[in-house]
Order: C-alpha cells, then sequence, then structure tokens
C-alpha cells in the first residue's frame, strides 16, 4: 500500500522550495510628486524631506538614480562689486539618509541661458563612494531636495538669484528584489491543486 503524503509535509516542503526560488533583478521606481514633492525651488524655499517606502525589499542595489526634468533659472553676480553683472548657474540637489552619511546627487544650468531659462531632464546618479546600499534593502528611505546655499565667497554677490521648477521627479533604484510572499503562496498553492487535480484522475 502507497503511503500518501500529507498535506501538511506537502505544504512546508514546497514553501522550502518556493523560498529559495531565485531572487529578481528589476527597477522600482517612485513618484516623488506623489509624497508631495514641490515643483518650485528658490532662494527662499525651505527643504523637502520625507520618508518613503518602496514596497519591495532587496537583497542586492547596484544603482541609485533620480530621473527629473523641467527649467533653470541662473542667478546675476558681481565680482568684487564692480559691474558688469554675469550670468552663474543656479542649483537643485536631492539627497538619500541623514547628514553626515547621506548620498547626493544635483543638477545645475542656467547659466548659458540667461536671461532666459534652460530645460532640462536628466537621469542623475546617487554618489554612492565605495558604501553599500544596505540601509535601502528593506525598501525604506529619507529623501531630501532642496534649493542649496552655494559655498559663499567674499568677492561674489548675487544681484539677483534663479530659480528652480520641476515638471517631474522619480527616485529609481536598480536592484535585485526579493521575491513577494504573495507570489510564494501563488505558487505553492498552484502546486497543490495539480496534485489534487492528478489524485481525482
Amino acid at each position: 500500500m502507497k503511503k500518501r503524503i500529507g498535506i501538511p509535509i506537502l505544504l512546508t516542503v514546497l514553501f522550502i522550495f518556493a523560498c529559495q526560488m531565485p531572487a529578481r533583478a528589476d527597477i522600482v521606481e517612485l513618484n516623488l510628486f506623489s509624497l508631495g514633492c514641490p515643483t518650485a525651488f528658490d532662494h527662499n524655499s525651505p527643504s523637502w524631506q520625507t520618508n518613503f517606502d518602496l514596497g519591495v525589499t532587496f537583497t542586492q542595489i547596484s544603482h541609485v538614480y533620480i530621473d527629473w526634468s523641467g527649467e533653470i533659472m541662473g542667478r546675476l553676480v558681481l565680482a568684487w562689486h564692480t559691474p558688469p553683472a554675469y550670468p552663474s548657474n543656479e542649483e537643485i540637489e536631492a539627497a538619500l539618509g541623514h547628514y553626515p552619511s547621506w548620498r547626493y546627487t544635483t543638477a545645475l544650468g542656467g547659466k548659458t541661458t540667461y536671461p532666459e531659462s534652460e530645460v532640462f531632464d536628466r537621469l542623475s546618479e546617487f554618489v554612492n563612494g565605495s558604501m553599500s546600499w544596505s540601509e535601502l534593502f528593506d525598501g525604506q528611505g529619507t529623501i531630501t531636495i532642496e534649493y542649496p546655499e552655494l559655498l559663499s565667497v567674499p568677492e561674489i554677490s548675487v544681484i539677483e538669484y534663479g530659480f528652480i521648477n520641476l515638471t517631474s521627479a522619480t527616485l529609481i533604484v536598480d536592484g535585485t528584489i526579493v521575491p513577494e510572499p504573495a507570489t510564494i503562496v501563488l505558487f505553492v498553492t498552484g502546486i497543490i491543486g495539480l496534485r489534487t487535480r492528478k489524485r481525482k484522475k
């Protein structure tokens, strides 16, 4: 007489097998406007900061980017308080994590097109150095976007500040995603269904 494998034992075996399913490489995107990111930044704008949850977990992260677009109006400055004034770049900065261990990236422009704004559309990678992205493996983190105070030098004075208007801002994480529990359950349920159908035949 053949021994039949009990359902609990079968579920356990299948669950263990499913957990060994290889993680998959993928790209996860998060629209920052959906989290309340402002569209306009200038000299008087406060920093914008928020926590986020990507809804997935990772075993490895290779690159993190911000895909942003919009327009940058340059600033007008004087050297040694002596005319004529000349245009200079404005800058917007995005940072992940918290100071002093944050990872950052910037977009600047406006100098060459002044007095017109410069349109930009860039995929900017966050500076990582030799560190890993382990703090993002749980899919959670903090992002800050701000109009930074450029390094102040005594011989340069600002006559007119510029601005940055964003039309899009998306956080992009390129990494290896751990299979979701729902995927594992679906896999196990499918195997049980096939086994039950075979037994009925």
